[in-house]
């Protein structure tokens, strides 16, 4: 066994300028890799993370509502929501409840009615404090407190219509029953985060109830668990479901929603695309090192086959060869590629306005995203390295333990 390592390692210093720029090319992949999946980790859970900040990572409302929100029907409520947050906190890993009350709104700052419409948001003053405060900071001013009779608008918002701090600001909604309802606000607080929390509004819960006629009740109730991570999130979402049966209510983690169904299948395949895409350049260049190698040594294979090794041996012996240029290409690439990774895990990589303007509100992205890197994605990138490796040996390698002896020697080669 030890003799058979050392012919592995023999073999392949034997040509060095081609084994160097078969282990460098490995290793640029795996950096690649290795950078790619921290950024991509770091995309996609700084998306989750805003989303759950802001929607909860479990969510109670009335099924009917659930099944025809995109209209947004007010009238579909927790009538009376008290009985509810008391009985959901002290639920297994329920850290906080929060309920929330959304409606359409026409902005105005002035006397004459404008046409800019936006989402306003009512809830607790705990609720912007403790969950917002994670999805968007307060660029002028402050967020809400017990207080009614105040405002916080997004930075485009209020850029929209004119707005700061201290002016005042009459939102034209309706009520549950459709009809006409103002209320005039004061601007204390403007707030940037993603594209989406940008354009709302942001009041106290009461404002909310007076503005949609729901005194005491709520459109959804948002769940928050030890964090959005799935193994968090899912017994807490099955206990709260298991509370609400029977009541007319839907209890949904985050990831049971859309859009969040369609773009983790999405988000999935994006990162089983780079991994493969990246694995299949590479094993094409170590594919290439041994088919040359096979060629060049065809007459001492035959040497080697006459004395007795056999065809398992022999396809080892350069399945081998390719593995130590992987281990060496895929370490050093995985080293390099956490190197840049905690860069960016550090410094973010900051998105132009342009470029967020051409994300949408659909993305809540941040104007600045940063890297994650974990140890799972540094063993993934070693294990894809020996990969590499194991694909581009393999037909070499099959093709070298085929040779007949007597062949191999008449090639001299």
């Amino acid at each position: 066994m030890k003799l058979w390592l050392r012919l592995a390692l023999r073999n392949a210093l034997r040509n060095r300028r081609r084994t160097a720029l078969t282990v460098g090319t490995v290793l640029i992949a795996t950096t690649l890799l290795t950078v790619a999946l921290a950024w991509m980790q770091g995309l996609f859970g700084s998306w989750v993370r805003q989303h759950t900040a802001v929607a909860g990572h479990v969510r109670v409302a009335h099924e009917e509502f659930v099944a025809r929100e995109e209209l947004h029907p007010t009238h579909e409520n927790i009538s009376d929501v008290a009985p509810l947050l008391a009985t959901l906190a002290p639920l297994p890993g329920v850290v906080a409840a929060e309920p929330r009350i959304t409606a359409g709104a026409v902005v105005t700052v002035g006397e004459e009615i404008g046409e800019e419409t936006t989402l306003v948001v009512g809830a607790r003053a705990s609720y912007y404090r403790d969950r917002l405060t994670d999805a968007g900071q307060v660029a002028r001013g402050r967020w809400l407190e017990a207080a009614t009779g105040e405002v916080v608008l997004g930075l485009r918002l209020a850029d929209r219509v004119g707005a700061t701090l201290g002016d005042e600001v009459l939102l034209l909604s309706q009520t549950q029953y459709g009809s006409l309802s103002p209320v005039a606000v004061q601007v204390v607080g403007i707030v940037s985060g993603d594209l989406s929390l940008e354009q709302q509004a942001f009041v106290t819960l009461e404002e909310m109830e007076w503005l949609v006629d729901l005194e005491g009740g709520a459109l959804e109730v948002l769940v928050y668990a030890e964090s959005e991570q799935r193994r968090h999130v899912a017994p807490v979402a099955a206990a709260v479901a298991e509370h609400v049966a029977g009541r007319g209510l839907v209890a949904e983690a985050w990831h049971e929603r859309e859009p969040w169904i369609t773009m983790l299948a999405m988000i999935n395949g994006m990162q089983d695309f780079v991994r493969w895409l990246i694995v299949f350049v590479a094993a094409l260049a170590i594919f290439n090192t041994m088919t040359m190698a096979v060629m060049e040594r065809s007459a001492e294979i035959g040497v080697l086959r006459a004395m007795g090794l056999s065809r398992p041996a022999a396809l080892g012996l350069f399945g081998a060869e390719s593995l130590f240029i992987g281990a060496a290409g895929g370490i050093g690439g995985a080293a390099v590629g956490s190197g840049i990774s905690l860069l960016l895990t550090r410094y973010g990589l900051t998105f132009s306005e342009d470029m967020m303007d051409r994300l949408g509100e659909a993305v809540p992205l941040q104007s600045t995203v940063y890297a994650d890197l974990t140890p799972d994605i540094v063993v993934t990138a070693v294990v894809l390295g020996l990969t590499m490796a194991a694909l581009g040996a393999f037909l070499p390698a099959l093709r070298a333990a085929s040779i007949p002896p007597v062949v191999a020697m008449k090639a001299r080669r």
